[in-house]
């Protein structure tokens, strides 16, 4: 997720469908993140929600989270530049032990938005954030790294003025989250707002990887 561009002044809308072209039929698509899914934080992203109403995509699914590193759809082989292949998942476990053995305390306050997607706002820990997201996001994409917690996309095109006098107006205290893992999750590739599945967890203190879902990538599952 990226800064609207300065030019930019409608949101981009974003609709339910399955992105056959996209996915290739390639069930899953593989990110690092952390979740942030939290009471705290879930009553935050639905008051959020609430105040920009219909102007949001329904039925979004999607656990809280902060997004480090999109990987792609894990497969055996690569196939394109979005393949996520066992060579590329042991590179990114070997850069997670090079982390220091701390948690990470965050703070969320306040909400801004994308052209796609409203978000709750990081306003602690970000530079650790964004040394994580360099770690594990090889693939740059030119645009600069905001943290932040998407609550939801957006379903048609508004004006971003009306965007921002509502959120101008949303007011939320800051809550705290501590960080002592990052997790590799996995949503359906043929849902656009579906539910992230952990595959696997490592935790910061242990250095230790505790694989929660195998079967979600093929070179452990057999």
């Amino acid at each position: 997720m990226n800064n609207p561009p300065e030019t930019a002044t409608f949101t981009i809308p974003c609709r339910h469908d399955n992105f056959v072209g996209w996915h290739r039929g390639r069930p899953f698509y593989a990110v690092w993140l952390i979740m942030a899914d939290t009471a705290a934080i879930r009553e935050m992203t639905h008051n959020l929600r609430h105040a920009l109403g219909d102007w949001l995509l329904p039925d979004y699914r999607r656990q809280p989270h902060i997004t480090l590193g999109i990987r792609g759809f894990p497969q055996y082989r690569q196939q394109d530049a979005h393949s996520y292949t066992p060579d590329l998942f042991q590179q990114d476990i070997a850069r997670l032990q090079q982390l220091p053995r701390v948690a990470l305390s965050l703070t969320c306050q306040g909400a801004d938005s994308f052209t796609t997607a409203p978000y709750l706002a990081l306003t602690s820990g970000r530079e650790t954030l964004l040394d994580w997201h360099r770690i594990l996001s090889p693939r740059h994409t030119g645009h600069p790294y905001i943290p932040h917690i998407t609550a939801g996309f957006y379903r048609r095109a508004i004006p971003l003025r009306d965007i921002h006098d509502a959120l101008a107006i949303f007011s939320m205290q800051s809550c705290a989250l501590t960080v002592s893992r990052i997790e590799l999750a996995a949503y359906a590739s043929a849902e656009t707002a579906g539910q992230l599945q952990t595959i696997c967890r490592f935790d910061l203190h242990s250095r230790q990887l505790d694989i929660v879902r195998p079967n979600l990538l093929p070179w452990l599952s057999g």
